[in-house]
């Protein structure tokens, strides 16, 4: 018996996973376009500088190093200059949520990060066989959405947030997963990570919510 892990694509109509790649594919796409909006109106990364270094060092290796089927690379090309933004913002706001650390502890900090995240996920693909990239992203998932729960508390305010942000990333995870799930159903750590994913999106969520509410500002108005 074979590990899971070198388990096969499961044969699933292309629809099924064609549509749930999409939606995960335009889904992303806006919230990076309203990440950047609201980093550049708020002056504070919308995304946690750790989690945008490791989605660039993802999508360069599946661009780059370990290409994706076409379809995806694609994509992957037109997310690219939109994290770039992002991480361009990341660099400059993201001290702001680590006011204790000098300007140098700060810069090898994210220079640290930025060598173990790329170096992680292109063993990580090797290791696990990940041609697509599925185990490598469900970690860098998990890690992003608790460090958007952590960056909430930490900041005490909704800067740099917004709950259509927070509902959008539980749409793409829902999709995301959904397909993974289809296209491999015999992998238990996938699933575990994909529910951990959902845990994580909703209790961020509801906090960010209350947060609004705290701050008796409507969290619908926020965009």
């Amino acid at each position: 018996m074979t590990p899971p892990v070198l388990d096969q694509q499961a044969p699933v109509p292309g629809v099924v996973t064609t549509a749930a790649f999409g939606v995960v594919g335009v889904c992303t796409t806006i919230i990076y376009v309203l990440m950047i909006r609201r980093g550049v109106l708020d002056k504070r990364t919308a995304l946690p500088v750790l989690p945008v270094i490791a989605n660039v060092s993802w999508e360069l290796t599946y661009a780059f190093v370990y290409p994706v089927y076409p379809q995806m690379r694609i994509t992957l090309f037109a997310w690219l200059p939109l994290d770039l933004v992002l991480l361009l913002l990341a660099i400059r706001y993201g001290r702001k949520d680590f006011r204790d650390m000098s300007r140098s502890g700060y810069a090898v900090m994210l220079v640290g990060w930025a060598v173990f995240a790329l170096s992680f996920i292109i063993l990580a693909t090797r290791e696990f066989n990940d041609s697509i990239g599925a185990y490598t992203t469900v970690f860098d998932v998990v890690f992003m959405e608790a460090l958007f729960i952590v960056t909430l508390r930490a900041r005490g305010s909704t800067a740099g947030q917004s709950m259509y942000i927070a509902i959008l990333k539980t749409i793409v995870d829902a999709a995301g997963g959904f397909g993974l799930v289809a296209w491999y159903p015999n992998r238990l750590l996938l699933q575990q990570m994909i529910v951990a994913e959902l845990v994580l999106d909703i209790a961020y969520a509801v906090l960010l919510y209350r947060r609004f509410r705290a701050e008796n500002a409507s969290p619908w108005r926020k965009v």
